[in-house]
C-alpha cells in the first residue's frame, strides 16, 4: 500500500471521528477534503475495505455514510473511543451530570421517536415530528407512582437501578423556575433542552422551528441506527416499564368506571 493511500485512510478516519463527536470548526476547515475521501470511499472497493479494517481494528463501527464524514460508533461501551460520561458532559457545558439521568433522558427520547418497535426498521421520512412536550409526557408516565401492589410487581419486574430512576425523576421538577439554578440540570426540561441540542449539534437530529416558536424534531438515518445497534436493550427494557404503567393506568380507570 503506498504512502499516500496510507494517508488518506486515516484522513478520512479521523475527519469521521471529529464529525461522530461534534467538532464542527475541524470539519469546516476541511470539508472540501472530507468529502473528497468520502467519494472516493464510496467509488472504491479497495478503498473502503481499508478503511473498514482499520475501523475494525480501532473496534469502530460505521452506523451511516454521510456526505461530511463517516457517522462512526464504538462496538461497546468500554472501548477506548466510546463516547464517556465526560465526553458527554464537556459537549452538554458541565462535568457533574450523572450517567443515569442522561441515559434517561436518551432513552425517553427514542422512545418518543420510536413508540412501535417496527419504527426502528422503518423509513425516517414515515416518522413523526417530536417536541420537548412530548417527551416531558413520557417522563411523567416513567415517573408516576403506582399503587402498592403495582409497585411490587415493578420491584419483581424491572432492574432497580430503574426503579431508583424513576424514583429520582418523580422527586425532580418538570421546570426550573429559578434562573440562577440554570445550568443545574435540576429540571426534566433542562436535562431534555441539552441532551436534544447536542443531538442536533451532532447531526443525529434535525431542529425546526414552528408557529409560536414551537421547536420540532425530526431524527436521521444515523440517529436510527444507533439507536438499534447502541442501546437496543436499553431501550427495550425503558419501553415495557412505560407499557407497563401505561396499562397500569388504564386498569385504574377501568376499575372507578
Amino acid at each position: 500500500m503506498i504512502t499516500d493511500t496510507i494517508y488518506q485512510i486515516n484522513r478520512l478516519i479521523y475527519l469521521s471521528k471529529a464529525y461522530s463527536y461534534g467538532k464542527k470548526a475541524i470539519i469546516t476547515r476541511n470539508l472540501s477534503e472530507v468529502r473528497e475521501l468520502i467519494q472516493k470511499y464510496q467509488a472504491e472497493p479497495e478503498f473502503q475495505k481499508n478503511i473498514e479494517i482499520g475501523l475494525k481494528a480501532m473496534n469502530l463501527q460505521i452506523l451511516m455514510v454521510e456526505d461530511d464524514g463517516l457517522r462512526l460508533s464504538s462496538i461497546g461501551a468500554d472501548e477506548l473511543y466510546s463516547m464517556t460520561v465526560t465526553d458527554y458532559s464537556r459537549l452538554l457545558g458541565r462535568a457533574d451530570f450523572k450517567a443515569a439521568d442522561i441515559l434517561l433522558i436518551h432513552t425517553a427520547v427514542a422512545a418518543a421517536f420510536f413508540p412501535q418497535e417496527t419504527d426502528l426498521d422503518a423509513p425516517v421520512e414515515d416518522l413523526g415530528a417530536v417536541t420537548q412536550e412530548d417527551i416531558i409526557e413520557i417522563l411523567r408516565q416513567f415517573a408516576q407512582p403506582g399503587s402498592e401492589d403495582q409497585e411490587q410487581d415493578r420491584t419483581e419486574m424491572f432492574h432497580p437501578q430503574l426503579l431508583s430512576l424513576s424514583l429520582k425523576f418523580r422527586e425532580m421538577p418538570e421546570d426550573n423556575p429559578d434562573i440562577r439554578q440554570s445550568g443545574s440540570g435540576g429540571s426534566w426540561r433542562e436535562l431534555i433542552d441539552l441532551v436534544m441540542r447536542h443531538m442536533v449539534k451532532t447531526r443525529y437530529l434535525l431542529d425546526f422551528e414552528e408557529r409560536d416558536h414551537i421547536v420540532e424534531y425530526r431524527p436521521t438515518p444515523a440517529y436510527q441506527a444507533a439507536i438499534r445497534k447502541g442501546m437496543l436493550y436499553t431501550f427495550n427494557a425503558f419501553r415495557d416499564f412505560l407499557n407497563t404503567a401505561s396499562n397500569e393506568t388504564q386498569k385504574d380507570r377501568l376499575d372507578h368506571v
